[in-house]
């Protein structure tokens, strides 16, 4: 997987600014959840302080893996087969980078459609990813 530098150093400035506001993850998770039934199934009953920190780590490794990192691609396998066992539906993962892009443009205060494109092209290429590694996966048995 690769992007630009420009585009990976545009994505951390953007994620910082977004992260700096003490609601982004709520938000995020709060419009994610409430974009389908299916979601909110999914995460009823969870810790959602774990699952913030978990999100915290997948984004810096979907940034690794762009730049190439070592070990970065395996990592963003491994939690599409997660996922997989989870019963996460393909369709979810557009929805999530959706419900992620939405709470950047809203905690951002400089984000712009250009930003807007470089998330897409940095976190969409980690979840393309893990949505190749989820397809891949044995399914979860019955």
């Amino acid at each position: 997987m690769s992007a630009a530098p420009s585009q990976v150093d545009a994505f951390h400035a953007s994620l910082a600014r977004a992260s700096s506001d003490p609601r982004f993850l709520d938000v995020f998770y709060a419009r994610f959840i409430e974009s389908s039934r299916d979601v909110a199934v999914v995460f009823a009953g969870k810790d959602m302080e774990q699952l913030k920190r978990k999100l915290r780590s997948s984004l810096h490794v979907m940034t690794l893996a762009v730049d190439g990192a070592p070990g970065a691609d395996m990592y963003l396998d491994y939690l599409g087969k997660v996922h997989t066992r989870l019963d996460i539906a393909p369709r979810m993962y557009d929805t999530w980078l959706d419900a992620l892009v939405a709470t950047a443009a809203e905690c951002d205060p400089q984000f712009t459609r250009d930003l807007d494109a470089v998330w897409r092209a940095v976190v969409g290429a980690g979840v393309q990813m893990i949505k190749d590694a989820a397809t891949e996966a044995p399914a979860s048995p019955a």
